[in-house]
């Protein structure tokens, strides 16, 4: 099974030289764009958002993007949701998931209410047009998380001493991490499946869909009528050759009982 690896970066690394990375193996970025509710705290846009963003992009890399979230309530998600999505949209078309992390510990102990959270953030993000994962820590998704839940989502699972055991689709493997191109430690990560190619065949973050084209209707040629009157002396053969048809098809479009027998006066249909 063919994997891919990636990196996931924030302000926290300083700045990153894509190029390099690329050179090092590395297929995609999972960029960190903001935390919190940066509708109403627009500081709380990572402050390398766009730097890491333009420089993934002149370099050609995939690129994704994960919003770290603090709410704790349905409505404050929707807010972080809208705020992520506003923030994002300009960035479209890329080729690798969006992503809602949430590990805050507050939201670990909070009573219920978790899959709500979830669900209603990653339900704005999807009506987006988004692909929309699930990220946290593996005890976090397997304690706090529904199992209904998990399998409705893909799941982007951090497990740094072996590879998680609840299903997954992206795997963030290292919290100190070694690659050209980054300073110090840095997450890395490995997809399973190859995202870009899901995510533009089903058309969304900001693809079009890719669709088979349908064989084009051919027209059907249009019947024309010629109505003849039979003369004197006339025989089928000679009426069929003198509008190139066939004499069975004159026959078959008249009800001709008898080939041989027809008679002056009579009007015959030819057909084509």
């Amino acid at each position: 099974m063919a994997t891919y690896k990636g990196v996931d970066v924030s302000q926290h690394n300083g700045n990153v030289d894509t190029k390099k990375l690329k050179a090092s193996g590395i297929n995609f970025v999972m960029i960190r764009s903001s935390y919190g509710d940066i509708m109403s705290y627009p500081r709380q846009i990572d402050k390398k958002f766009e730097r890491n963003y333009a420089n993934a992009k002149a370099t050609g890399l995939n690129i994704g993007f994960y919003h770290y979230m603090y709410a704790d309530t349905v409505e404050a998600a929707k807010r972080e949701a809208t705020g992520f999505v506003n923030l994002i949209k300009s960035k479209c078309p890329f080729s690798m998931p969006v992503a809602l992390d949430i590990e805050e510990a507050a939201q670990y102990n909070m009573p219920g209410q978790r899959d709500d959270i979830i669900k209603a953030f990653i339900s704005v993000v999807e009506a987006a047009g988004y692909y929309c994962m699930l990220y946290s820590y593996e005890a976090f998704l397997t304690a706090k998380v529904s199992a209904a839940l998990r399998s409705r989502y893909a799941i982007w699972c951090a497990n740094i001493t072996r590879t998680p055991s609840i299903a997954h689709k992206m795997h963030q493997h290292s919290f100190t991490g070694r690659v050209n191109g980054v300073t110090g430690s840095v997450d890395l990560d490995t997809a399973k499946v190859n995202f870009p190619s899901i995510i533009k065949a089903a058309g969304l973050n900001g693809y079009k869909k890719n669709v088979t084209p349908s064989e084009p209707k051919k027209d059907t040629p249009k019947k024309t009528v010629t109505r003849y009157t039979v003369k004197k002396g006339d025989t089928l053969s000679a009426i069929a050759a003198r509008y190139k048809t066939t004499v069975a098809k004159i026959v078959k479009d008249n009800n001709i009982k008898n080939a041989n027998l027809i008679y002056a006066g009579q009007v015959i249909k030819i057909i084509k």
